[in-house]
């Protein structure tokens, strides 16, 4: 059961498919979850690229919301990379523009104050793997993490089962189906707030 978190949370950042197209079931999903949480005066953040980020961008421009990406400099993006969607890109209202596929993930981190996290390859994958280990180590202030779609339950069933996950890690992601369901849990942020482990180690970085 995902436990309450003192964090406020503003934005939210969206993970998933970049490669499913406007008919698909979970680009949809995403469109109506990116739109409800719009409406709701939460601000999107994805990585600027297409399908669930597109998704993202769109659904939160019909709910009359704020949009920020995290893009690749175009002159550094590696090969196989998804790119930068035209349709994404000219309806953000902020973009940051970062060096790196690790520099765009950690300043999507950075940034972001929950996940909502939809079906995927090996990006999402790793995307996941940074959100969750984060999140353990500021329990109680984590940023949740919140899986949209069946396609997830039984790969994070079987995570819990067979792997050694600590309680805390268990308790820092949800399950979910509806766009409401994702509303529900991140309005359940209280309004203070800390600044965490990862931005500590981000600000001194920075320095550098």
């Amino acid at each position: 059961m995902l436990t309450k978190t003192t964090r406020i949370i503003k934005r939210i950042a969206f993970f998933g498919d970049a490669d499913i197209k406007k008919n698909d079931e979970n680009y949809k999903l995403a469109f109506e979850t990116a739109k409800i949480l719009a409406e709701n005066g939460f601000v999107m953040i994805n990585g600027g690229g297409p399908g669930i980020m597109q998704a993202c961008t769109l659904g939160t421009k019909s709910g009359q919301g704020r949009v920020e990406l995290v893009v690749l400099d175009p002159k550094k993006q590696p090969e196989n990379y998804e790119g930068i969607d035209k349709e994404n890109y000219a309806l953000a209202d902020k973009v940051y523009v970062t060096k790196n596929y690790p520099s765009r993930l950690n300043k999507l981190i950075e940034i972001a104050d929950a996940f909502v996290i939809f079906n995927g390859g090996t990006g999402t994958v790793s995307e996941v793997g940074m959100t969750w280990e984060l999140a353990k180590f500021d329990y109680g202030d984590h940023k949740p993490l919140i899986f949209m779609g069946e396609s997830w339950k039984e790969i994070i069933e079987t995570m819990t089962r067979d792997l050694n996950l600590e309680k805390k890690e268990q308790k820092v992601v949800a399950l979910v189906n509806k766009p409401e369901e994702v509303l529900e849990i991140v309005k359940k942020g209280k309004q203070s707030r800390r600044i965490s482990m990862f931005e500590k180690i981000w600000s001194l970085a920075k320095k550098f």
